[in-house]
């Protein structure tokens, strides 16, 4: 859980470091977990993120962020019971 958990909030800096992070972790559920939500996050960034930036939308880059750790804490309890379920 401890080396899991170092992946979460790195995938708003940079979407490969989870996957290389989650490498050494010998759990199959934490794995899936882990490729799951920095494929959720990636999806965010690239392109959710910034539509948001590029829009009329007056948000700054704090509000991004807020989203960002907002759709995390929603996709992240999804993705667990779906491991749950496929694992």
């Amino acid at each position: 859980a401890t080396e899991a958990s170092k992946t979460i909030v790195v995938g708003f800096a940079d979407m490969f470091i989870p996957s290389i992070l989650a490498s050494s972790i010998e759990s199959d559920l934490t794995r899936f977990v882990i490729a799951a939500l920095s494929v959720t996050q990636l999806i965010y960034m690239s392109e959710v993120g910034a539509l948001l930036i590029g829009s009329k939308i007056p948000v700054n880059f704090f509000e991004l962020f807020v989203i960002f750790i907002l759709r995390t804490l929603v996709t992240l309890p999804v993705i667990a019971l779906m491991g749950h379920l496929l694992i």
